[in-house]
């Protein structure tokens, strides 16, 4: 197996701010999901190889097998820092031949995609499912552009394993398809089994995996179960004001469509409500008139009312309109790009917005 080095891309922090998909954030209070993935840290690494206990020490670990890089570099790198825990040490003493993943390289990049400190990388102990997981990676990476995390086949291949019975692939599966934009998800309409996706909510050690499991559930909305739980949830999510506002009313627009649109700017309109969670509310329309233009009348009527009354939305709604290509939003954008109080980041995005199409 060897994995391809993805190339780096060179973004100003600005243009990666106002030109990203917006990304699916975890709940800021609870533990979130890593800016890196497993596929990441194999497509990006430098090193890849198969350790073991060392011969002279059994609580160390040494390379027993080279997968990507060369002899020469491996040699000239700092030991494997991980020590053999106790659970890893009673499988190798069940089955000598095990053994485990580790990667080195750099994922992380500043704002001008230069790598950071590189570092070891524990991935995983060796499976036969998790050997033919790499194998299939490393075929399907090859084909991907370096700016793989938006692309439809990225999400596709790893969709795949959203109902594995390996918990290291399932979560692999759920990180990617979390950071993938809403519409290419949509598109796939991966099915998920309602009872592993109910789980989630009921395990406080997963509540990172909430936001993407929420969005899931929406599209499963053709099962009853999933309808059941989608309408007893969203609603009052909304009304609460709750930390997954977005994904509670994706889901509900799966199920409801125009009711749930409604439903959204009736919480858009109740006093007290923080500004993050109108911005939830405002990206939640934004998506849901991305994947279903039918909806976009409405929704540009609810953006315009709240450019009048809330300027604050500016930033998100020109996104929108600058990526469904509508100028209905216009004059009232320029007004707010007039307006010397608005900050220089909505000034930008609506400035790119209004010279896009000229």
């Amino acid at each position: 197996m060897r994995f391809l080095k993805a190339p780096a891309l060179v973004v100003g922090i600005l243009i990666a701010l106002v030109s990203a998909p917006y990304p699916a954030n975890a709940c800021p209070v609870c533990t979130t999901l890593p800016d890196a993935s497993l596929a990441d840290h194999l497509i990006s690494a430098e090193i890849i190889v198969l350790a073991g206990p060392a011969p002279d020490n059994p609580f160390r670990f040494t390379p027993k097998k080279l997968i990507k890089g060369t002899q020469k570099d491996l040699a000239s790198l700092s030991e494997i820092p991980f020590l053999v825990d106790s659970t890893t040490r009673a499988t190798f003493l069940n089955d000598p031949e095990k053994s485990v993943l580790f990667t080195y390289g750099a994922v992380d990049k500043d704002a001008a995609g230069r790598s950071l400190s590189r570092s070891w990388k524990r991935i995983f102990t060796l499976t036969a499912d998790r050997e033919k997981f790499l194998t299939d990676l490393e075929a399907a990476a090859r084909h991907w552009p370096f700016d793989s995390g938006t692309t439809s086949e990225r999400a596709e291949f790893f969709a795949r394993y959203l109902n594995s019975d390996d918990l290291v692939l399932r979560d692999t599966a759920l990180i990617e398809l979390d950071r993938a934009p809403y519409s290419v998800v949509r598109a796939l309409r991966p099915k998920v089994p309602i009872d592993q996706l109910s789980q989630e909510f009921r395990n406080i050690n997963r509540i990172s995996f909430l936001p993407v499991s929420i969005r899931l559930l929406g599209l499963q909305t053709d099962d009853a179960q999933a309808a059941k739980i989608v309408k007893s949830r969203y609603e009052q999510a909304l009304d609460k004001g709750s930390s997954y506002a977005y994904e509670w009313a994706l889901a509900g627009v799966e199920l409801d469509g125009l009711a749930a649109v409604e439903t959204i700017d009736n919480a858009l309109q109740m006093p007290g409500r923080k500004l993050e969670n109108r911005q939830n509310l405002v990206r939640a329309l934004a998506d849901a008139g991305s994947v279903s233009p039918n909806l976009r009348d409405v929704i540009i009527s609810i953006f315009s009312r709240c450019l009048n009354e809330d300027p604050e939305l500016a930033l998100n709604i020109a996104i929108a309109a600058r990526d469904w290509q509508e100028a209905r939003l216009d004059h009232k954008l320029k007004a707010i790009l007039e307006n010397e109080k608005t900050d220089p980041v909505t000034r930008f995005v609506i400035q790119t917005k209004l010279t896009a199409f000229d």
